[in-house]
């Protein structure tokens, strides 16, 4: 069975102290505390993230343009809400409409190209490439540390998923790319608005794991 948003939001605060906390184990307690009451009161109390975006449009858009635009436009509207409410990620992207790309595509320069084919002009997909322009199969810690073997190594990202799960065994895959599960390397895997949560509490361990 897979855990609520809301207790999963709890979990990451939980693991993202617990990782980084120095303290001595009584004040450790003592926080953790606080955070599952706070999280399980309001599950975007801990927001801080800062993801923005930029749509370069057209000065004079054919109506084929225009719809691709209010397409995009949702999309990212949708993905940059999850990211700042559920990751503490901070990152200016700059997002192109090009007819010629074949799906879409991202970059750790911040870019986000979208291609004519609009059964990718939505969330998912475009929380997919927000992955990528945060170092998900971009960066060097992803291709030399964090995936070994096809298997992800961070250990705040891998109990994060092993919560949503509910099983101690699981694990996060990967390649030079892309990760799974959760990682909506095909807009079909979304099912719900859970998902977009649940990316996004993986994408925040990662970050906590050095991406």
């Amino acid at each position: 069975m897979k855990k609520s948003p809301c207790f999963l939001t709890a979990i990451v605060a939980l693991t993202v102290m617990i990782a980084s906390c120095s303290k001595d184990e009584a004040i450790v307690k003592d926080k953790v505390t606080t955070t599952a009451v706070a999280a399980a009161d309001d599950v975007v109390a801990a927001a801080t993230g800062n993801v923005t975006y930029t749509l370069v449009k057209s000065a004079n858009p054919t109506a084929t343009e225009q719809a691709a635009y209010n397409l995009i436009t949702t999309a990212m509207d949708t993905a940059v809400k999850y990211m700042n409410e559920y990751t503490t990620f901070t990152k200016s992207i700059t997002v192109t409409y090009v007819p010629s790309v074949a799906t879409a595509d991202g970059n750790i320069n911040g870019s986000i190209r979208f291609g004519s084919n609009t059964y990718y002009m939505n969330a998912a997909t475009a929380l997919h490439e927000i992955a990528h322009t945060v170092g998900v199969g971009t960066s060097s810690v992803w291709w030399n540390t964090l995936i070994v073997s096809g298997i992800y190594t961070g250990p705040v990202a891998t109990q994060i998923l092993r919560t949503i799960t509910n099983d101690s065994t699981a694990q996060i895959h990967g390649d030079s790319q892309h990760f799974w599960p959760y990682g909506f390397n095909y807009p079909s895997e979304f099912s719900s608005y859970h998902d977009y949560i649940y990316h996004c509490n993986i994408l925040e361990g990662m970050n906590q794991d050095g991406l």
